[in-house]
């Protein structure tokens, strides 16, 4: 008897996934990260649509379903549920779920990027229903979402905040390869991180964000000689902060109390220390673990699961 599962694919700026889902869990979950030259803060869509068709003909040749049988898949066909949101990389994952769904009778579920990050913090165990504040940050977004969930499903996204410059993610990474770290940077930032690093300045307005000032300010420290390891650290202390603000804001502003967290800034552990902070005794969070806050599909098969399940 083989068991009902779920696949997904997500094809991303920085990472290629296939997941399959079952009963609540990720039982496969596959994943490569697309290669950037040593220097460089990423890939041109053209080079990153070429590396996903290369990486998803690898990742299926080590793919396993066999005992499992797929009753839905999903995909994210664009970065989020907005009108005008579009990259050509998602074109790819959405291809390879089309041909898979129809090769296996099944129905397929487009969805969004951001989808699947919001999904990948409900493993663990589903949220109860009602509004929450979500916080998406990564490399390309710093975004505040009110999202609703109904019958353990998200209902609706709405925007109400975020960066109004560059991302937390962005900060990260064009500081750390600035410093001579490898891209993406979050990781190699935690292994070099010291306290009290260098003191950079959080500009949060209602729930608004600028950090190009605390860029500028981080690139002239690394021109001027200062210590790597203590300007990369002030870069990781100033994105905490300015979450930290940003909570405390969007909880007065709208009165909500529920916060998920995800996406990959939400990894480090010195930001994950100061939300965990903040949210204690406070409000309710949800902190997505931190091997599904980078970019994957599993996020993204469990939506699948849930939907298919609700008869959507």
């Amino acid at each position: 008897m083989t068991d009902a599962a779920y696949l997904a694919f997500d094809t991303s700026c920085y990472t290629t996934s296939v997941a399959v889902v079952a009963d609540g869990k990720a039982v496969s979950d596959k994943r490569m990260m697309l290669s950037v030259p040593k220097g460089q803060r990423g890939l041109r869509q053209s080079e990153a649509v070429f590396a996903h068709v290369k990486n998803l003909g690898l990742l299926f040749s080590d793919f396993d379903t066999r005992g499992y049988h797929i009753k839905a898949a999903a995909y994210s066909e664009k970065p989020c549920p907005k009108p005008d949101s579009y990259m050509p990389v998602f074109g790819v994952g959405e291809s390879f779920a089309l041909a898979c769904a129809a090769a296996l009778g099944v129905k397929a579920y487009p969805l969004t990027h951001q989808h699947g990050h919001i999904y990948a913090a409900f493993f663990g165990g589903l949220p109860d229903d009602g509004p929450y504040i979500c916080f998406h940050v990564s490399g390309g977004t710093l975004d505040i979402l009110r999202i609703g969930i109904r019958n353990g499903a998200v209902a609706d996204i709405l925007p109400i905040g975020g960066g109004l410059d560059i991302t937390c993610g962005q900060l990260i990474d064009r500081v750390g390869v600035a410093a001579g770290l490898a891209f993406p940077s979050g990781h190699e930032i935690e292994r070099v991180y010291i306290k009290n690093g260098a003191k950079l300045a959080v500009h949060v307005k209602a729930l608004g964000a600028n950090l190009s000032g605390a860029e500028t300010q981080a690139m002239t420290m690394l021109r001027d000689g200062h210590n790597a390891a203590y300007v990369v650290s002030g870069v990781i202390d100033c994105v905490a902060a300015t979450l930290v603000e940003l909570i405390k804001n969007a909880a007065e502003k709208t009165g909500i109390k529920n916060f998920i967290f995800t996406g990959g800034v939400i990894c480090n552990k010195i930001i994950r220390r100061e939300i965990e902070k903040t949210c204690d005794g406070a409000y309710d969070c949800v902190i997505a673990q931190k091997e599904y806050c980078r970019d994957n599909a599993c996020g993204l098969a469990l939506a699948a699961e849930i939907l298919h399940r609700k008869g959507e």
